[in-house]
């Protein structure tokens, strides 16, 4: 079997796109969707056994993964405001940024502006359903843990680097043994998150590159962090595909930027979007 690389990256981007836009609006419980599977999986942790969630596409055919090809895996971490009850914040993706939502407006193949709540330029909406022309979105296997508050944490401290070994070992090992359908390959596996979770998937996943072959953030709190994630990114081994998110209303939006400065400093290659609207709250 082999699995996707290259629309990994497409795909992270445009989820991670909808997503936040959909997170915007107030958000209920999520119910079953006709696009999505849902499974649950328990993963021995540092901190005791994590119960993770992992969703993906629904397929017409009802296989689980395309023939002789398996999803590429992004592992998706939730803010700071997810993280209490932590029995629950696996949820976070699935309930508060409405994950099937954006899995259904990716698999439909066209995006509009009601796909962002509103939150979404023209010229954005343009890009995204060019993009799904020119590559249709072939699906991405999202998994999402609970993330512990880590938020006082100093990059590289004790607790992070103990982070960072589980979700890329023993998480990683976890998904790919109990779902056929998960990508092997650090090229098919990427790591993103929301806020505090942006942080952490940055710090995560620029340390990892030997596990992680396209690392995102989603607004991340990386205040004061600019310098030392980007010289992390520098040290890299192996080329990542690097992406940063945020919008126009985010008031950590400068920090996102200097970070881009930073890794163009470095002469990291990456990519950097600004949508409409405010801060998540997490």
């Amino acid at each position: 079997m082999v699995s996707f690389s290259k629309p990994l990256s497409l795909g992270a981007l445009l989820l991670g796109a909808v997503t936040l836009a959909s997170a915007i609006a107030p958000a209920g419980a999520q119910p079953q969707s006709e696009y999505v599977h849902y499974r649950r999986i328990d993963v021995d942790a540092p901190w005791g056994a994590q119960r993770v969630l992992v969703t993906f596409p629904r397929r017409g055919d009802r296989l689980e993964h395309p023939p002789d090809e398996r999803y590429p895996v992004v592992i998706a971490l939730h803010g700071r405001g997810e993280a209490s009850p932590p029995e629950r914040a696996h949820l976070g993706w699935l309930n508060l940024y409405r994950l099937s939502d954006a899995f259904e407006a990716l698999m439909n193949g066209r995006v509009s502006r009601a796909s962002y709540r509103g939150f979404a330029r023209d010229e954005h909406i343009a890009y995204v359903n060019e993009s799904l022309r020119a590559r249709p979105f072939r699906g991405v296997m999202v998994v999402s843990p609970y993330v512990p508050d880590v938020m006082r944490e100093e990059l590289g401290s004790e607790r992070m680097r103990e982070l960072g070994e589980w979700l890329s070992g023993p998480l990683l090992t976890a998904v790919r043994e109990r779902l056929e359908g998960a990508a092997r390959t650090r090229e098919g596996t990427g790591i993103d998150g929301v806020s505090m979770g942006g942080r952490v998937a940055l710090e995560v996943g620029l340390s990892h590159p030997e596990a992680f072959g396209a690392v995102g953030a989603i607004q991340p709190a990386i205040r004061g962090n600019e310098p030392a994630l980007a010289a992390l990114a520098a040290r890299a081994a192996s080329p990542q595909r690097i992406h940063l998110l945020s919008s126009d209303g985010d008031p950590l939006l400068p920090a996102t930027r200097q970070l881009s400065s930073a890794l163009s400093e470095q002469q990291v290659s990456h990519t950097i979007a600004v949508v409409p609207g405010p801060r998540l709250n997490s």
